[in-house]
């Protein structure tokens, strides 16, 4: 790990930010059913059950996708990202280690959530079968993606604003677009091969092999994202 990831890392578990979110999160995600118990009178804590397998296959959150992009962001209203530049660092080694300090802090409220659920639910069981550990990991996997995606929009597009618009408005938008172009790939939907939809190339029960595809397309995508935004940001300083 190198030194700015560690400075990246600093300020994630040191500012309050991250806690409040995490918090935040759980309370929506894990709470809900006791909420939902207390007021309409029904079973939901006991229908809970799988609540921490759930945790783990929801996907990357609103609040977290707008936690990352304050986060990538907060260098460039700040002012630190002319700093580490200054210092030497390049701006691939910024991003990189922005990405990883990004998955580290979704990885907590994963973590959080999961260890809450457990807590909450754990004796009406988790619904953990064999199967799940596969599509579990087919889960994360299309959330780094995710969340490389989120990273590299808002440190592509630097300001604050701009970059929360399009981290919320693009991946909807593109994810509502691609079934109108279905009807030039007959057979093939192309919304389950967009980055945020790689977990619908799985089944619930899932072989290595669609495991192994998702994967690769989740790095594909990763590998293609990077060299855009790049290539995007070295025009802006030819500029």
């Amino acid at each position: 790990m190198n030194r700015i990831t560690k400075v990246y890392l600093k300020n994630i578990f040191t500012q309050k930010g991250i806690y409040i979110c995490i918090g935040i999160s759980a309370l929506i995600g894990i709470i809900i059913p006791f909420i939902t118990e207390f007021f309409v009178k029904t079973d939901a804590v006991k229908t809970a059950g799988s609540e921490v397998i759930s945790v783990f296959t929801s996907g990357v959150g609103l609040l977290q996708v707008i936690y990352i992009t304050l986060f990538v962001c907060s260098d460039f209203t700040d002012g630190a990202a002319k700093n580490y530049i200054a210092r030497g660092y390049t701006r691939r080694q910024i991003l990189f280690s922005k990405f990883i300090a990004s998955l580290i802090a979704v990885a907590a409220f994963y973590i959080f959530e999961a260890f809450l659920a457990f807590v909450l639910y754990a004796k009406n069981g988790i619904g953990f079968e064999a199967g799940n550990l596969l599509y579990i990991l087919g889960s994360l996997t299309t959330s780094v993606a995710v969340v490389g995606l989120y990273v590299i929009i808002a440190n592509t597009a630097e300001k604050l604003g701009t970059a929360i618009v399009i981290n919320i408005m693009l991946p909807n938008v593109i994810g509502l677009l691609l079934p109108l172009a279905n009807k030039l790939f007959d057979g093939v939907k192309l919304e389950n091969y967009w980055i945020a939809n790689l977990t619908e190339l799985m089944s619930k029960a899932p072989t290595v092999t669609e495991l192994i595809e998702v994967v690769g397309i989740a790095i594909v995508y990763l590998i293609i994202l990077f060299e855009v935004s790049n290539y995007i940001i070295k025009k802006k300083e030819v500029k």
